[in-house]
């Protein structure tokens, strides 16, 4: 498993900048132990909604977010569903956020001193709030056992019980907001030893990273999919993208804010024949799925940048870049994170032994690319080219990831207007896998070493996923799975999920063929061209075809990428050029 530890700051030798690790991943420095109805078929593109601006109208906006100054009281719920085990306070500083939390819910606390027989320990104190007596702490000094106290099993109960029932997790996500927002000072005691600033108590210091991130998810699929839907039971494969910002918080410290901006189910692929309007979705998996509603949301940001004036400029995540590159970029301190249910299909989900030598590893049968065609899962060299020439074939998404730890998460079509996008973490919620097999499938193929071949152009470069094992947003209850041949699509900016039938890669239709999805590529070239046209690029207008929108040097980077793979015995996918030669 790849460690969180923190990249250094500089830039590695192809003189591309190291991504900053999130700071939500530095709330957790050590890696965690890895544990066995809406409308559908609207316009395919609605670029002129902005993100958030139905909050503004009072359109009712389905989001979910985790955020000191966010609706945060959805996480605090979700959380209590999912069962997470909260973290306690640091111990240094659980007198001052016992006090303040004390204080945001209009309970007394006092702190009651006794004796006891114990000469090591002659100073005894126990914490009492609103009458309730907690078990006693003993130490060898007053403020010592003050926080002994302060750390009793039953007080720190106290403190999670408030998110333990609905009404209690309400009432603790608007304290935690409360007190992030309005940290309450403590008055000074001679007893009380100098401490560094007081972190205020918040989400953050509650739920860990991958919390968090499954408590957005749960709460983004709850608000769009209700419990009597008929697409409830697709949670079970939901995978997501989770936007992070860094923002300054209370007395210099940084908070974060989680927010969902991308979401997909499915567990399966078209196995039909090929199209080639652009108007077919071919690989309906979670995590592919929740990777292209991110494209979606991205064309949709780059038109508020441009588009949305001052206030547009400034809600935006993405900022105009100077130079010569990509007009564009993420604005700083804003991080991308990868949630998925099940174990990516592929070789991270095949588990073998462990190669003797490094060299066997690359050849070995699991790290091949693998695709699925006709409904089956195999390595791609036995894949005859009758079918692959002429059926839908999509690689297995452990192959996908591997590409975008390479080339990032925006495609050929976005590297027009944004540099390489690459996510910080993956959050994975099935405990049946195993670590190691997971970080070779993503970080190892194809070895990038100079000496087997030439290494990708700038910027590209792998960058490497820290990898956590997060909890299941899945109801533990069995649900009869009738979600299999169905998929569900929502970015920001959606007023409803969009629901793909997996057999025909269109929008479910109760009578015939349904409509083009709003994630196919043709709804994808329509926004680039819309782009391009507010941008005033008539060189990309001129481009013609899917295809040609796509050259540039991504294009020449996924082709090294694929050649890389082909010297290195791991298999050869080539493109089909002739699903790219529609005009829109």
């Amino acid at each position: 498993m790849a460690s969180p530890a923190a990249p250094g700051p500089g830039a590695d030798d192809s003189g591309r900048r190291r991504p900053r690790l999130a700071a939500s991943l530095q709330i957790n420095p050590r890696p965690s132990p890895w544990r066995p109805s809406g409308s559908l078929g609207q316009d395919p593109w609605e670029p002129a909604v902005a993100a958030g601006a139905e909050n503004d109208k009072g359109g009712g906006q389905p989001q979910a977010s985790a955020a000191g100054d966010g609706p945060a009281g959805d996480v605090p719920a979700a959380a209590g569903q999912l069962g997470l085990q909260l973290r306690d306070p640091p111990r240094g500083q659980a007198v001052a956020m016992l006090a303040q939390y004390a204080a945001s819910l209009g309970v007394s606390l006092m702190f009651r001193e006794d004796q006891t027989a114990d000469p090591c320990f002659p100073f005894s104190m126990c914490a009492e709030l609103d009458g309730l007596l907690c078990p006693t702490g003993n130490a060898s000094s007053k403020p010592e056992a003050r926080q002994q106290a302060v750390a009793a099993v039953s007080t720190l109960h106290y403190i999670r019980s408030q998110l333990g029932s609905l009404e209690g997790q309400r009432t603790g996500g608007q304290a935690l907001v409360s007190m992030a927002t309005h940290p309450i000072s403590l008055p000074e005691s001679s007893e009380t030893p100098s401490k560094p600033p007081l972190a205020p108590l918040s989400v953050e210091n509650i739920l860990t990273h991958e919390q968090r991130c499954a408590a957005v998810v749960s709460a983004g699929f709850d608000r769009l999919v209700d419990k009597t839907s008929p697409y409830r039971a697709c949670k079970g494969t939901v995978a997501a993208v989770i936007l992070e910002r860094e923002v300054p918080g209370a007395k210099g410290h940084a908070k974060e804010i989680y927010e969902l901006v991308a979401l997909g189910t499915g567990s399966s692929s078209c196995a039909g024949w090929l199209e080639f309007s652009g108007r077919q979705l071919h690989d309906c998996h979670g995590l592919v799925v929740a990777r292209r509603a991110l494209l979606r949301f991205l064309f949709r940001q780059l038109l508020l940048v441009t588009q949305g004036g001052a206030k547009g400029k400034e809600r935006s995540v993405l900022a105009p870049q100077p130079g010569p590159g990509p007009p564009f970029a993420l604005k700083p301190r804003i991080f991308l994170h990868l949630y998925v249910s099940n174990t990516p299909t592929g070789a991270a989900h095949d588990i073998y032994l462990p190669p003797s030598t490094e060299g066997s590893l690359l050849h070995s049968p699991p790290s091949r690319l693998q695709a699925h065609v006709r409904g089956e899962l195999k390595p791609v060299c036995y894949v005859a080219p009758s079918l692959r020439d002429t059926h839908v074939g999509c690689l297995s998404t452990s192959d996908k990831l591997a590409r975008w730890a390479v080339l990032g998460l925006g495609g050929g079509l976005l590297a027009h207007f944004l540099p390489p996008l690459y996510a910080t973490s993956l959050v994975l919620a099935d405990p049946c896998h195993d670590p190691p097999t997971l970080s070779r499938a993503i970080h190892t193929r194809p070895s990038l070493d100079r000496v087997l071949g030439p290494c990708l152009p700038p910027p590209y470069a792998r960058t490497t996923l820290h990898l956590f094992a997060g909890p299941p947003v899945a109801p533990l209850d069995p649900i009869p799975n009738t979600c299999h041949s169905l998929s569900l699509n929502w970015s920001l900016g959606d007023t409803d999920v969009e629901v793909v039938d997996v057999a025909t890669g269109r929008v479910k239709a109760d009578a015939g063929l349904g409509p083009p999805s709003r994630l196919c590529k043709a709804a994808f070239l329509r926004a680039f061209r819309q782009v391009a046209g507010v941008l005033g690029k008539s060189r990309l207008l001129a481009l013609k075809t899917y295809e040609a929108a796509k050259a540039g040097p991504y294009q020449d980077a996924r082709r090294q990428l694929s050649l890389l793979l082909d010297q290195q015995g791991l298999g050869a996918w080539s493109s089909k050029p002739l699903v790219g030669k529609f005009r829109g």
